[in-house]
């Protein structure tokens, strides 16, 4: 079964070609700052027991429980987040 970045190669004609593939991603990464400016869910976030610089984040709500509120949390790849890292958020 072929993945969706192969399927989109094969339909694209872009197997050789990652232009359109960078232009994509360079446009959701514009989109995602622009979010980051003007997002009331915009907020900034720090890892953890960290002496990292403080970076801008997207943080959106996903579910409320009674116990628990999971958040769908977007950051820049460049930070280093990582799925189970915990973060300080101010």
């Amino acid at each position: 079964m072929l993945e969706n970045l192969e399927l989109f190669k094969l339909r694209a004609g872009a197997a050789n070609n990652d232009r359109q593939r960078n232009r994509m991603i360079l446009d959701k990464k514009r989109s995602m700052h622009r979010a980051l400016l003007y997002s009331y869910q915009s907020a900034w976030i720090r890892k953890d027991n960290s002496n990292d610089d403080w970076c801008r984040a997207l943080i959106n709500p996903d579910r409320v429980k009674f116990d628990y509120d999971e958040k769908i949390v977007s950051v820049d790849w460049e930070y280093g987040f990582k799925p189970g890292d915990t973060f300080e958020w101010g």
